[in-house]
């Protein structure tokens, strides 16, 4: 299974601000540290906000920060929702793709059991555990985020 550009950029984007201990960061700041576009960044830390992972404020002292602690945002149910679009075969779709195949196919019920089996396994996990388990992280955010700068309209 391959997550896709937003799943990815939306952990890189946790864990940047997981390792930032509590500090308000821009996305523009956390996609130049990161060297990732500012507009998919900023979509997706407005989807992370809906969804009540992260706080975003505008404005001159604004920015984004963890409405959480990383102990409680499990990785399972994180990915469910950001990889709910995205079927693996194009029958996992939800108008049930082209494939000429899919009314007699038994693939997809294996590659649904089988997706379901990834997000089980990463129910046990929680940004916390991403964190712990990378020892320097929190100086690398760090080398990558000098004085974390907010600015107006970044958040």
């Amino acid at each position: 299974m391959q997550l896709t550009k937003f799943s990815d950029y939306a952990l890189r984007l946790l864990i940047h601000l997981a390792s930032a201990d509590g500090q308000r960061l821009t996305a523009r700041g956390i996609a130049e540290s990161q060297g990732l576009s500012f507009n998919h960044l900023s979509k997706i830390g407005q989807w992370l906000a809906a969804e009540g992972y992260v706080t975003a404020t505008r404005g001159r002292t604004g920015g984004i920060v963890l409405a959480k602690r990383p102990s409680e945002i499990s990785l399972g149910p994180l990915l469910r929702r950001s990889e709910a679009g995205s079927p693996l075969v194009e029958c996992m779709s939800a108008d049930g793709g082209g494939c000429v195949l899919t009314p007699s196919c038994g693939l997809t019920s294996l590659l649904a059991g089988a997706q379901e089996a990834f997000f089980a396994y990463l129910d046990q996990y929680t940004l916390a555990d991403v964190i712990a388990g990378g020892p320097g992280m929190a100086a690398l955010i760090a080398s990558l985020t000098p004085n974390a700068p907010t600015a107006q309209g970044s958040a």
